[in-house]
């Protein structure tokens, strides 16, 4: 099915009455029905003309004894399934003030994604951009305002947003559900998760318009080393053919089983269930969610809370057999072109640990593409702190000017949201982000450190502070990462 923008403007028109609110206006429930693998489904119309698909479960839900299992394929449904409301949100408490998960509730029944289009005809082709949300896997859901796909979606791609299990409920280890599994592993739930979403991907974004052969996948912080553990996984092999890492990329990010079993004993032991027997995780099972909530992350006192459960990503041996840079140098890896970088105030850390995920991509003879973001606000208290760690997610979802206030403004923020979503477009499309629209993109290269600068002005430049990031590679490389 092929909507005209006439025929989407008349289908605004004639379903004004029955408009629900939506992260960027308004959407009417009266979009065109795709049939997908599961059953028939029910899209919407947003205010600018875009067909949105909301709430699509993408697994059964990981309830019950599914708790700590491997996501299992979603039951079909009969008739049509509307697809116009968000799916519940995994279960959190809002630990950041701009990550706000309870207008559509929390559930453990949370395996839900989003889709937008602007053609289901499955003739169109179009590139697939799949965004995995950061918020150091404790926060965080695929329809946050600041991602909002409607202007990529304009742009010619197909974008995806989707929710993946966080804290406990994704990445409790303990040796009991190893030896349940049958790959003797445990933890790693989210990262299971999203290998999920992109097999839904894969059987069904054509009928959305997508391309099944060009999907690129991308994140920040925490997703962007969720793409990092894709890139790493067996399990992801050939499910997307591009990838964008935001100021998060994995290195040094993971931990050897042994350490992670025992913290998840020592946390089963504080909730009644010290034997490591099937027994204990039946009774881990049957605890509620609030409970299990509130043991996991309890108050400080101090209107915060205090990590006794902190997410870990575990070398199980199955999901993520190696390190992520180790995966990469090996060659044991998949191994795609990438665009990888930083923003300017998050300290020179994170940009040398980007430079070192360009370098460990282009030994194995892929392209990659390094950036430094430096957008910052006019007014004085965003002048001070700078760019800081996510301030580019509305940049690169091409939204003219930041969602949160208290980002600030400037003179040139809707020419860089659109220079910057426009990089990413055509990362997707082609593996490239150049166009004749925009300054070139150098490839990198270690002989120049070439990067782009993304901020006031879009330049090409190289060797930035080269002798600062030789040294904290130096350093690196005595913990053992690995650096080229």
């Amino acid at each position: 099915m092929r909507l005209t923008r006439v025929g989407i403007l008349l289908l605004v028109a004639t379903a004004a009455c029955s408009q629900n609110p939506s992260s960027t206006g308004t959407v009417t429930p009266m979009g065109p029905t795709v049939t997908i693998g599961a059953g028939a489904l029910s899209g919407a119309v947003d205010s600018s003309g875009v067909l949105v698909f909301r709430g699509i479960p993408y697994a059964a839900p990981p309830v019950g004894d599914l708790r700590w299992r491997a996501p299992m394929p979603v039951a079909n449904w009969s008739g049509v399934r509307a697809a116009n409301r968000l799916g519940k949100n995994c279960v959190q408490d809002q630990i950041y003030g701009d990550i706000d998960p309870f207008a559509a509730g929390i559930s453990e029944d949370c395996l839900y994604l989003n889709v937008w289009t602007t053609d289901v005809n499955a003739s169109a082709k179009k590139p697939v951009m799949v965004w995995i949300y950061g918020g150091g896997y404790n926060a965080g859901f695929g329809d946050e305002a600041r991602h909002y796909g409607a202007r990529l979606a304009q742009k010619g791609a197909v974008v995806v947003t989707l929710n993946y299990r966080l804290g406990v409920f994704g990445f409790f280890a303990h040796p009991a559900l190893a030896a349940e599994s049958p790959n003797a592993s445990a933890g790693n739930y989210a990262i299971l998760d999203q290998v999920a979403a992109l097999k839904w991907v894969r059987d069904n974004i054509a009928q959305f318009g997508g391309d099944p052969s060009r999907v690129m996948i991308f994140g920040e912080s925490a997703g962007g080393s969720s793409v990092a553990s894709l890139i790493t996984s067996p399990l992801a092999k050939g499910l997307f053919h591009r990838a964008i890492l935001q100021s998060g990329n994995g290195i040094g990010g993971m931990r050897r089983k042994d350490s992670v079993y025992a913290e998840g004993v020592a946390f089963a032991t504080r909730l009644g269930a010290p034997n490591v027997d099937v027994g204990s995780i039946a009774r881990l099972r049957a605890i509620s969610t609030d409970s299990l909530m509130r043991a996991s992350r309890p108050p400080d006192g101090k209107g915060g809370f205090t990590f006794v459960f902190s997410p870990r990503l575990v070398r199980d041996g199955w999901v993520l057999p190696l390190a992520v840079d180790s995966a990469v140098a090996q060659g044991k890896a998949n191994v795609v072109p990438v665009i990888v970088g930083a923003t300017g105030g998050e300290g020179d850390a994170a940009y040398a640990s980007a430079r070192a995920f360009a370098r460990l991509v282009t030994a194995q003879r892929a392209p990659a593409y390094l950036y430094l973001f430096t957008r910052v606000g006019d007014d004085s208290v965003n002048q001070k702190r700078g760019a800081y760690h996510s301030a580019d997610i509305t940049f690169s979802f091409g939204l003219p000017k930041p969602v949160i206030e208290s980002a600030g403004h400037t003179s040139y923020d809707a020419a860089l949201a659109d220079a910057m979503s426009d990089y990413w477009f055509s990362f997707a499309a082609t593996g490239n982000p150049n166009s004749s629209k925009r300054p070139q993109w150098p490839v990198y290269d270690a002989s120049t450190d070439a990067y782009m600068e993304l901020g006031p002005h879009v330049v090409a430049k190289s060797a930035l502070r080269r002798a600062v990031y030789d040294s904290i590679d130096a350093a690196g490389r005595l913990r053992g990462d690995v650096r080229p």
